[in-house]
């Protein structure tokens, strides 16, 4: 109970909390001006190699704000999905680790559990692009594809955990999300078509992970190194936190609509 007291004393001071989400929001800034820098270069590029006429030079700078903006709606999108599988992720860590008491039930229905989890983050994710920041550029499809490629974003977190920390209890978890990845390349009806149009997903949305592992990467990092993120209360909860604080930098810049500004 002393321990629980602590956790949500450290975690809700107004000063270390507002510390670390003014990093997150700086962080995030930095990610999105990455993505518009490298649109803009590709923009001038075609319309270098191109020469068009007024026409089609209205038509280019139409597609690029479309496409810049599914781009940066794609890595919310990102986020959002990795902080809904950490959620259930978390949750499957303390009824496992912290609460004794439900052992006989979780060690028999875990599996059960696992899956009612990730399909719950499912629904999770749906709150997250749909009211607390409204995507309204990113298509279905793409959705789909960035969900994906989420999935090897969170095996990447567990292998961390396992190795770096030598913590064996994610083995089940991994194979779990590698077998989840799989399932969306091959499955009973699956056709070569569909096998190269899930490829093609990956490597179109594979710098998406690239960013991502770089912007979750520095802001545990910042978190642990400043001693906001503890791993005492579980290296995945404070993975989780740190996710929930990105969540929280998307909707104050999206609040502000200044991304809008620089498209």
């Amino acid at each position: 109970m002393e321990q629980s007291k602590y956790y949500v004393t450290h975690y809700f001071n107004a000063q270390n909390a507002g510390g670390f989400l003014i990093v997150s929001l700086i962080g995030l800034i930095i990610v999105l001006a990455i993505v518009l820098i490298a649109a803009k270069l590709q923009k001038h590029y075609k319309i270098n190699a191109k020469n068009p006429t007024t026409q089609e030079l209205a038509q280019i700078n139409e597609t690029h704000k479309t496409k810049v903006l599914s781009r940066i709606e794609s890595f919310y999108e990102m986020v959002f999905s990795s902080t809904s599988v950490l959620i259930f992720l978390s949750l499957y860590y303390v009824l496992d680790e912290r609460i004794p008491q439900a052992a006989l039930y979780w060690h028999k229905y875990q599996d059960i559990l696992l899956l009612a989890f990730l399909v719950c983050s499912v629904f999770l994710t749906f709150w997250f692009d749909r009211i607390f920041v409204h995507l309204k550029v990113i298509s279905s499809k793409q959705k789909a594809s960035v969900r994906l490629i989420s999935a090897f974003y969170i095996i990447l977190i567990l292998l961390y955990i396992k190795f770096i920390y030598n913590d064996s209890n994610y083995d089940s978890l991994i194979f779990y999300f590698v077998m989840l990845a799989i399932g969306r390349f091959v499955y009973f009806d699956s056709t070569i078509e569909d096998i190269k149009d899930s490829l093609s997903g990956v490597m179109q949305n594979f710098p998406l992970l690239v960013l991502m592992g770089i912007y979750s990467g520095f802001i545990c990092w910042y978190g642990f190194y400043t001693d906001f993120l503890l791993t005492s209360n579980g290296v995945i909860i404070s993975t989780l936190l740190a996710h929930l604080f990105m969540d929280a930098s998307i909707f104050v810049l999206n609040k502000t609509r200044i991304v809008k500004l620089f498209v």
